[in-house]
C-alpha cells in the first residue's frame, strides 16, 4: 500500500473514530453530585436535634449555672456524632458540599466547646446566637442531601423557563 493510499483513507478513519465516541458518549451521563442517602439524611436531623437539645438545656439554666462542667459529657457524645456525620460524608463519592457543610459544623461545634471550657461560662445572647448559626447549618446540611433526590430534568437549570 502507498503512502497516499494510507493518507487518503485517514479522513474516513478518523470520522468513524468520532463517530463511534459521539455514539458510546450519547448514552453516558456525567454524575457529579452522589446519590441520595436516607441514613445520611436522618443521621444529619438526629445530630441536629441533639445539638438544639444542648442549646435548649443550657439556655434553660441561669447563666451563672453554665459551667463547662455540667455539659462536658454532652459535648464529647455530640462532638462523636459530629465527627460520624463527617466520616460518612467523606466516605461517599462526589458528596463536596455535604463534606464541607458537616465539618463547617464540626469546626464550629469544637470551637465553641473551647470557648466555654476556657470560659467556663456561657453568655445567654451568645448560646441564641449559636443555637441559631448550627440550625442554619443543619438546615443547608439537610437541604444538600435532599437535592440529590432531584432528577437530573430537575437538576438541568438551563431547561427552565425565563418566563
Amino acid at each position: 500500500m502507498s503512502r497516499r493510499g494510507w493518507k487518503s483513507r485517514l479522513p474516513g478513519a478518523a470520522q468513524l473514530l468520532w463517530l463511534v465516541v459521539a455514539l458510546s458518549l450519547g448514552g453516558c451521563a456525567i454524575k457529579l453530585v452522589a446519590d441520595y442517602d436516607q441514613p445520611a439524611f436522618d443521621e444529619t436531623l438526629k445530630v441536629a436535634k441533639e445539638v438544639d437539645r444542648f442549646y435548649g438545656a443550657l439556655l434553660e439554666r441561669p447563666e451563672g449555672q453554665r459551667q463547662y462542667a455540667q455539659f462536658s459529657s454532652q459535648y464529647v457524645d455530640i462532638e462523636s456524632d459530629l465527627r460520624s456525620l463527617v466520616m460518612r460524608n467523606q466516605a461517599r463519592p462526589l458528596n463536596e458540599e455535604s463534606i464541607k457543610i458537616s465539618e463547617t459544623i464540626l469546626d464550629l461545634w469544637r470551637k465553641y466547646k473551647g470557648a466555654h471550657q476556657e470560659n467556663n461560662s456561657y453568655k445567654t445572647a451568645l448560646a441564641s446566637l449559636h443555637r441559631k448559626r448550627f440550625t442554619r447549618l443543619f438546615n443547608a446540611a439537610a437541604s444538600a442531601e435532599e437535592a440529590k433526590k432531584l432528577s437530573p430534568d430537575e437538576k438541568d437549570t438551563s431547561k427552565e423557563s425565563t418566563q
